[in-house]
């Protein structure tokens, strides 16, 4: 089943990267219900039409991947009746998604690939430390509690594409989503935050950044295939597969895995 990514965005007014994982089809033919699991921004800047908007939609559960430094600074708005999980995969933001374009660029080399090889660290990290595999076992202790027809899970760090995507990898890998699909959705971030990503950079063109500056910028706010390919190579090599990682690294039974399907999948 082909879907458009487009169709996956959720209208959200004063937020970004807000989208739906429901509508995705599993290798074995069955789809992930709508309202039970979105992946997104902070919820820093919701307006009150979007609080009634999430509420409306069912969200019960946010779980929120970003770092005490983060949340401290940019708080989420909760909508009413929703359970806030403060769930830090990392102790500090080593994606620098969070970071004023001035901190970011007094701390980078004049390195125009310094963005982008920065991050291949930070996905290393989300993958092998023992606070991010916390972090994301607590994440799946949440869609196993989250068993109420048309309530939604928001999981979530600050960009909505770092540790985020990588929840998502692993919550659509437990689900039997083909990786092509996990990919696809991992990519679209780009499209998702297009006007975002540009409006930072004219700004920080006219705070003074150079070309170099700008090539880092971008590349800490964007995604690239190479890094999720380069996730997949480290959940292969270190850990045999996504699959012996859910289990091994996870602790997700096959019980547990059957529970997520009923629940996510239709």
């Amino acid at each position: 089943m082909t879907i458009n990514l487009a169709n996956q965005l959720l209208d959200i007014k004063n937020g970004r990267n807000f989208r739906e994982l429901g509508g995705y089809q599993t290798k074995d033919g069955k789809t992930i219900k709508k309202h039970k699991l979105l992946r997104t921004a902070n919820l820093a800047t919701l307006s009150e039409q979007d609080l009634k908007f999430l509420q409306d939609y069912g969200v019960k559960y946010i779980v929120d991947f970003r770092s005490k430094e983060e949340v401290e600074k940019e708080p989420d708005r909760v909508p009413t009746g929703a359970t806030y999980d403060f769930d830090p995969v990392f102790s500090e933001d080593l994606t620098d998604s969070s970071k004023g374009i001035n901190e970011i660029l007094s701390e980078k080399e004049e390195d125009p690939k310094a963005g982008y090889n920065h991050m291949f660290l930070a996905y290393d990290d989300m993958i092998k430390s023992e606070s991010a595999q916390k972090a994301y076992r607590n994440f799946f202790d949440i869609l196993l509690a989250n068993d109420e027809e048309g309530k939604s899970v928001i999981f979530h760090c600050t960009a909505g594409k770092d540790r985020t995507g990588f929840a998502a990898l692993l919550a659509l890998s437990a689900l039997g989503v083909p990786l092509e699909t996990i990919k696809q959705d991992y990519m679209f971030t780009n499209e998702a935050t297009k006007d975002f990503v540009q409006d930072f950079l004219q700004k920080a063109k006219a705070e003074g950044a150079n070309e170099t500056s700008l090539s880092i910028l971008h590349d800490l706010q964007t995604v690239y295939p190479q890094y999720i390919d380069h996730v997949i190579d480290t959940l292969n090599k270190n850990y045999g597969g996504v699959e012996n990682y859910l289990s091994d690294m996870m602790k997700l039974t096959d019980d547990e895995i059957s529970k997520l399907r009923k629940i996510y999948l239709s």
